[in-house]
């Protein structure tokens, strides 16, 4: 952002290639995420162009005839940003369940920094670009045609190129492969659930966004009167608005008719608290309940309930039923994280491990702690078991995360999301013992050699009082 803003644009673009040296793998990311939807900005740029080309024909015959223009400079930047937080503000206080003064603070600021960052740069490139308000507007109607009328389902099936939810669906997925999670998409995920202030136009982390910078800039620099930005054809800020409901967590009794809501069934939000659930886009939740990535309380999306059965005819082949969700249908709603901020959320706890001795926890011990009511909620983390009965209803990444991979190893995922060294910490302190079978590693093995334990012998002082 400072170097698109002291130096000229192309230094700004120049210096994004230095995302690439600190985290290689965002590359993937941020060229997954262009494809996902280069054919919605390759329909836009060609009505751009369309549009451009019939006010030039225009222009022939009635010379005199112009159209206003609006330029972008800082007054713009101004507007847009400040029309953009009102807009976040309304859908949070007109449909969000309550996240608590701190927290909220933060999904502010973080996702403010998050997403904006993106308009700053491609803002800056484009400073002093005038925008044809005749183009913008008949740019948008051909855009909007062309949806309408089939018209661009009939150029993708002939192209053979996959429509949006399968793109996204498969892109969404690498997105969250533990690797190539860490370098980008994590950032988008960072807070571990979602807010209007947390929505982007693509629903991606900072360092997804690069090569849509380019896509957004590059053709308005070099043709600047026969394309203007992809984020502001109006079918593209219907989109914006309607990602700012999609990415709320719905409060109980809001509906698709109450205005800003945009998923009832918390959807998107769930996959916020789950990670590796949910990973369709509301348009798309068949691809979740056809490869079984969805949620575990996830029944639908929309108003609808999805079920599957096998084709008794084919056994290969699979039945689905989509239909109006209601009663035992509807999705189990998944509350949302309670408190402010996990140094206060630790204070309800009891920190003490009681016990002197390092029990060794076998794997069926463990599958049996699966609810309160079957004894706690025990988890193995790098080899520890963990007691997190007390702890789950105040999580910041949400209840059901937890009672999703209660009973089991949740190595995987823990490590995949990421945790910072204070929820390291407060996972010690719940500490039960070490897995049968296995080694401590990562933090767990850091703690255990703080607390001077020889690995081989499994004893231990307490990790934490």
């Amino acid at each position: 952002c400072l170097v698109t803003f002291t130096c000229a644009w192309h230094w700004g673009l120049l210096a994004g290639l230095l995302q690439f040296v600190v985290a290689p793998l965002s590359l993937t990311g941020a060229f997954i995420r262009l494809l996902t939807n280069v054919s919605d900005c390759i329909l836009h740029y060609t009505c751009s162009f369309l549009a451009a080309q019939a006010f030039a024909g225009v222009a022939l015959v009635l010379p005199g005839l112009k159209c206003p223009t609006l330029t972008i400079d800082v007054y713009f930047l101004a507007v847009f940003f400040a029309v953009d937080f009102l807009l976040n503000v309304f859908v949070h206080m007109n449909t969000s369940e309550s996240f608590g003064f701190r927290r909220m603070v933060c999904h502010v600021a973080y996702g403010t920094f998050n997403t904006k960052t993106y308009f700053l740069v491609v803002l800056g490139c484009l400073l002093g670009f005038e925008l044809d308000l005749g183009i913008v507007c008949v740019g948008s109607l051909l855009t909007k045609a062309a949806i309408y009328y089939g018209v661009y389902g009939r150029l993708l099936r002939l192209s053979r190129w996959p429509c949006f939810p399968i793109c996204f669906y498969i892109e969404h997925r690498i997105g969250h492969l533990p690797v190539v999670y860490q370098n980008a998409h994590k950032m988008h995920h960072y807070l571990h659930d979602s807010t209007a202030f947390d929505a982007h136009i693509y629903g991606s982390g900072m360092n997804e966004e690069y090569f849509w910078i380019l896509a957004e800039t590059l053709p308005c620099l070099l043709a600047p009167s026969l394309f203007f930005p992809y984020f502001l054809n109006f079918e593209t800020l219907y989109q914006s608005w309607t990602n700012k409901g999609a990415h709320t967590r719905s409060d109980e009794g809001v509906t698709v008719d109450t205005l800003g809501c945009f998923d009832e069934d918390n959807y998107h939000a769930d996959h916020h608290e789950l990670h590796r659930a949910n990973f369709g886009s509301s348009t798309g939740a068949l691809l979740d309940f056809y490869f079984g990535t969805q949620g575990s309380t996830t029944k639908g999306v929309s108003g609808l309930a999805y079920s599957s059965r096998i084709d008794p005819a084919n056994p290969g082949h699979q039945i689905f039923r989509i239909e109006r969700a209601s009663g035992s249908n509807r999705a189990v709603r998944v509350p949302a994280p309670v408190g402010d901020k996990e140094e206060d959320l630790s204070l309800a706890v009891d920190a003490k491990v009681s016990s002197p001795k390092c029990r060794i926890i076998s794997k069926q011990e463990l599958s049996k702690k699966r609810s309160p009511a079957e004894g706690g909620l025990w988890v193995a983390l790098h080899g520890a078991v963990f007691d997190l009965t007390s702890f789950h209803l105040a999580h910041p990444g949400g209840p059901q995360v937890i009672l999703t991979h209660a009973g089991t190893d949740a190595t995987s995922i823990f490590a995949s999301v990421g945790h910072s060294k204070g929820a390291k910490a407060m996972a010690a302190k719940r500490f039960m013992g070490l897995l049968e079978g296995t080694s401590p590693t990562g933090f767990a093995a850091e703690l255990l050699v703080q607390s001077q334990l020889p690995k081989e012998q499994g004893l231990c002082t307490p990790l934490l009082a």
